[in-house]
């Protein structure tokens, strides 16, 4: 495995000169009369267990996390967002595609909808995506629609970004900073989304790639990587798991070595890189994500059809398995979010030496500053140590926050019935499907408890998708078990974990566990319109 660090090319002489004269205002006739006008400036903050980069905004004038996301082609609103609220979105007879799968597309009427300091009283009317492949951390997304009306400066190492107006400024030098500057020309795109593609040559190749500031970390599609010679099953390459996005299905995910990544005159050497087995859409070969983002400033010249982009230092692409100084920098800061992601990495052992007295201790310190997945984390680790009195409302409180959770519903409802609240669990759990609006995965599971359905119907509609027929069976299965545990029927809970240890050995991700442990990605962004968010 390649682990040394990216090793960069000089600038050309010419950009090295273009950032000195950057600083001479107004020295010719291209520039005298450019006026570069700072519409707004927003702090950016990192969320969800993924830290992806999110703004403050409002929704009908409550607070809201909405994520920055240049990879989407529409501005959206979350499940869990409107569900929340107790807005009714409806069909819109319209699906959307990710590289997971497929979801339905909703659509929600809204009294007002505002990022930042903007204040938008108007009615308006937002996309809603229905099911994701894990609960979002989020309420909106923001995509590139949005960003890209006028030129953006993402900064994520100075966590801000700032929306610019140009005047005369069409053949002007946009440098805005004194770091050496790569200038890509780009020609607008004229789809459903204005992110600019551009250029990258990997190992040799020419690459179409997009900056995806939603993507947790930089990847290829793997037909993309198969044509730079890059290989998922060959030396230094690594199987991660699965990722998500749309629908509620996982692709598989691989780290794998690259020689060189080149746009411009940056050349960066010898890296490792994401790389993903899709079947949805894809809309480009390579995603340059938050991990480049924040080795990079960039400047959306939308005026000018240009890219800027200066190198800050550090590594630009990194392999999202290690305990990053800026995460811990961020747990440290009272992030609540960050300390739930360390929690989670102590606990399992990932890029760092698993240690669970250092996963409690980060859990209790996102439990006290209410964070939403470590509350439901700790309910479910309560309730599995038989200290129902507070896991109940441990979980009960979780799901307050995450009403769209598709699991959490299942966990409350075993919690309640050991307790012996059965019917409470019963009417619980039939109001957590009614708010759900997709009749997918795992619903078949809450249809069996519900008494709806039966096993063996509920181990056919598991073995449905061929791709996910084993996971799905096991994953059944265990809910089943645990649902025979809860009447007090150990005989038939102890058979169906016989049958688990025979065939779902190799399928441990199936099993029911304190919390789903996902590969350290987000969502991946990209094609018609899928979502990036927590690893």
């Amino acid at each position: 495995m390649m682990t040394s660090a990216p090793l960069r090319s000089r600038f050309a002489r010419t950009a090295f000169l273009l950032c000195l004269l950057s600083g001479v205002a107004h020295a010719d006739d291209d520039t005298k009369h450019c006026t570069y006008i700072d519409v707004a400036d927003l702090p950016i903050r990192y969320t969800g267990e993924g830290l992806i980069p999110a703004v403050d905004g409002t929704i009908n004038g409550t607070p809201a996390v909405m994520l920055v996301d240049t990879g989407t082609s529409m501005t959206a609103l979350t499940m869990n967002a409107v569900t929340r609220r107790d807005i009714n979105p409806f069909m819109t007879g319209r699906w959307i595609e990710g590289f997971g799968g497929s979801s339905r597309l909703y659509s929600a009427r809204l009294k007002e909808f505002s990022v930042g300091p903007t204040h938008n009283a108007r009615r308006i009317e937002l996309n809603v995506i229905g099911s994701t492949s894990a609960t979002p951390p989020f309420d909106a997304i923001l995509g590139a629609p949005f960003l890209l009306q006028m030129d953006l400066e993402l900064d994520l190492r100075a966590k801000r970004m700032k929306f610019y107006r140009p005047r005369d400024c069409a053949k002007a030098s946009l440098l805005l900073w004194k770091e050496p500057t790569v200038v890509l020309p780009f020609e607008r795109n004229y789809g459903k989304s204005p992110n600019p593609h551009f250029t990258v040559m990997v190992n040799g190749k020419e690459m179409d790639a997009i900056i995806d500031s939603g993507a947790h970390r930089s990847f290829m599609m793997q037909d993309a990587a198969r044509r730079a010679g890059i290989d998922v099953n060959g030396p230094g390459a690594i199987r991660m798991g699965d990722t998500g996005g749309i629908g509620t299905d996982r692709v598989p995910y691989w780290i794998a070595p690259v020689k060189t990544v080149q746009f411009g005159d940056e050349t960066i050497r010898d890296v490792e890189l994401g790389v993903i087995g899709s079947a949805g859409s894809q809309g480009a070969d390579l995603f340059l994500g938050e991990d480049f983002l924040r080795a990079h400033r960039v400047l959306f010249a939308m005026s000018q059809e240009k890219l800027y982009i200066a190198y800050l230092g550090g590594d630009v692409f990194t392999r999202g398995t290690g305990l990053e100084p800026w995460m811990r920098a961020e747990a440290d800061d009272g992030n609540a979010d960050a300390q739930y992601a360390l929690a989670r990495m102590y606990y399992d052992g990932r890029g760092v030496a698993r240690d669970p007295a250092q996963g409690d201790a980060w859990l209790d310190k996102a439990v006290a500053r209410g964070q939403p997945n470590a509350n439901l984390l700790l309910g479910r680790r309560q309730m599995l140590a038989g200290r129902l009195d507070t896991a109940i409302p441990q979980l009960r409180r979780a799901l307050d926050q995450l009403p769209a959770d598709r699991l959490g519903p299942l966990w409350l409802y075993i919690a309640r019935v050991r307790h012996g609240d059965a019917a409470l669990a019963q009417t619980e759990l039939e109001a957590a499907m009614k708010q759900q609006k997709e009749d997918d995965w795992p619903a078949p599971i809450a249809d069996f408890y519900l008494g709806k359905t039966n096993a063996a119907r509920l181990l056919e509609e598991a073995g449905k998708d061929a791709q996910m027929a084993r996971t799905r069976t096991c994953m059944a299965q265990a809910y089943m078990a645990e649902w025979h545990d809860a009447r007090g029927d150990a005989a038939e809970a102890s058979a169906l974990r016989a049958t688990m240890r025979t065939n779902c050995a190799a399928a441990p991700a199936a099993v029911p566990k304190p919390a789903p442990a996902p590969v350290p990605v987000p969502l991946p962004t990209g094609g018609a319109a899928a979502l990036d968010g927590a690893p």
